[in-house]
């Protein structure tokens, strides 16, 4: 099929969800259930896209402005809610050049986030082979109950009955309308002005439609979806939960036909976002979301966690460790229980051992922070040691200010030194351990900025009033 239009539905509040965000908001791992619908929309031939808002229009709009998304995407406010008829009908009102449009038009939900883009592109593609004004995509289910039954005669669609109106031979028909059509917009969005509130709800209904196309002597047809599970909705944190759990086993299941070893899945949430290279493993416990690539042959895990923007290299491992945002080149180890954030960029054969913080830091190649350590924005060369208990005091609280560190190739700082911000340790120097560093150091110079050893001969006696004899014979 040609470009076509789409419209969302997403005015609604998610009542069930006791919550102020707007349902279609609420992050399925990571991302807005809309966004999730808008990406998978992204990947087929759409012209643009309108999304119908209402609770938390504002909220809303902010997340479509910011999305990067491959169409054109425009708001319609439903404005008071009155059901999912009435919010189509708000597209060829107050839209005046849709109002001549003689396309196809897809019709989604904003909070049904799993479909794939194949059953999108098998729907409209059902659409055109069968000639169709209207196809909806159904699927079975083996306990349909609560859904609205396809009432079919050959190919084609005569109704859709819900449970409350159905009869005992229609209960146990399997193929449930699941809310997502395909339309003939010049032929059908007519049929809107038709549309009757005479219902408990007071509202107008899109499932309606069918009807009076039917009667309209126009063709209705139906899709097939062979996994029920791309049309769950999210009414409720279990529904939420439970596309947790389907999206997840979709990218583990990809990540291991792909060549990836994934040890224990139930324990594994891996976004789909994700990409994993062949023959790296991914060990229990840990939770990688957001657009990260990791490479060949790395070992992740156990107990990490991956969020923001991460770009792993081939053979790397990282360890019960936190990593946001940051750039790991090949052979570089991390952890166990070290922290990278915000713009991290580390270069090959680096070693970032237990209880390490780096944050907004760049650190050359076969670099050594191995203990107990802060690295606050700091530049860090080739062949640099970092001894235990080692800080960059970046912070100055009085300007509110962060300033920078500067240690170059070679250099090495000893043990529970603090380098006082902004300061320079030059070329292949020597910081001593324990030292206060608020001074530039030169290259190849040794920097000690501690006090002198002094020993008081016999004071611990004094003070504890012990004599000579008594301090004798102690053990």
């Amino acid at each position: 099929m040609e470009g076509f239009r789409a419209v969302i539905l997403a005015a609604g509040k998610g009542t069930r969800l006791k919550s102020e965000l707007p349902k279609v908001l609420h992050p399925l791992f990571g991302k807005p259930l809309l966004l999730r619908v808008l990406d998978t929309l992204n990947c087929l031939n759409v012209e643009e896209a309108c999304v119908i808002v209402g609770h938390g229009r504002e909220q809303v709009a902010e997340a479509l402005n910011a999305d990067e998304a491959a169409c054109a995407v425009r708001a319609v406010v439903q404005e008071p809610q009155l059901g999912t008829g009435h919010a189509l009908l708000q597209v060829r009102q107050k839209l005046t050049d849709w109002a001549g449009y003689a396309g196809n038009v897809l019709i989604l939900s904003g909070d049904v986030p799993l479909l794939e883009a194949a059953t999108l592109q098998g729907l409209l593609d059902t659409h055109a082979a069968q000639g169709n004004d209207l196809t909806l995509l159904a699927a079975t289910m083996p306990n349909p109950f609560g859904y609205g039954r396809v009432i079919t005669e050959g190919d084609s669609v005569r109704r859709i009955v819900e449970q409350k109106d159905a009869t005992e031979a229609e209960k146990l028909v399997q193929l449930i309308n699941t809310g997502i059509y395909c339309l003939n917009w010049a032929k059908i969005s007519p049929l809107l002005d038709r549309l009757s509130n005479n219902n408990a709800q007071g509202e107008f209904y899109l499932t309606d439609v069918i009807l009076l196309a039917v009667q309209a002597g126009f063709r209705v047809g139906a899709a097939r979806l062979d996994d029920p599970d791309e049309v769950l909705g999210v009414n409720s944190r279990a529904d939420l939960a439970q596309c947790h759990e389907v999206l997840n086993r979709r990218t583990l299941n990809r990540l291991m036909a792909e060549g990836v070893t994934i040890v224990h899945p139930a324990s594994t949430l891996i976004a789909p976002e994700v990409s994993i290279g062949a023959d790296s493993t991914v060990l229990p416990g840990c939770y990688l979301q957001g657009k990260i690539s990791i490479g060949k042959r790395c070992v992740i895990g156990p107990h990490t966690t991956m969020s923001g923007v991460v770009a792993i290299e081939d053979e790397v491992k990282v360890v019960h460790s936190m990593v946001r945002d940051a750039r790991i080149g090949s052979f570089t180890n991390i952890g166990p229980f070290a922290q990278l954030r915000d713009g991290v960029e580390i270069s090959h054969h680096v070693n970032i051992g237990n209880f390490v913080e780096v944050k907004k830091t760049r650190i050359d190649h076969h670099t050594n922070a191995a203990h107990l350590a802060y690295l606050g924005d700091a530049t860090l060369g080739a062949e640099v040691n970092i001894g235990a208990g080692t800080i960059t005091a970046n912070y100055d609280p009085i300007r509110d200010i962060k300033e920078q560190t500067v240690i170059e190739d070679g250099a090495k700082v000893g043990s529970n030194s603090v380098l006082i911000a902004p300061v320079t340790v030059g070329q292949n120097a020597s910081v001593a351990a324990g030292s206060v560093i608020t001074k530039n150091v030169q290259a190849w110079d040794l920097a000690i900025a501690r006090g002198r050893q002094v020993e008081i001969s016999g004071w611990v006696k004094r003070v504890k009033g012990i004599s000579a004899e008594e301090a004798t014979s102690k053990p």
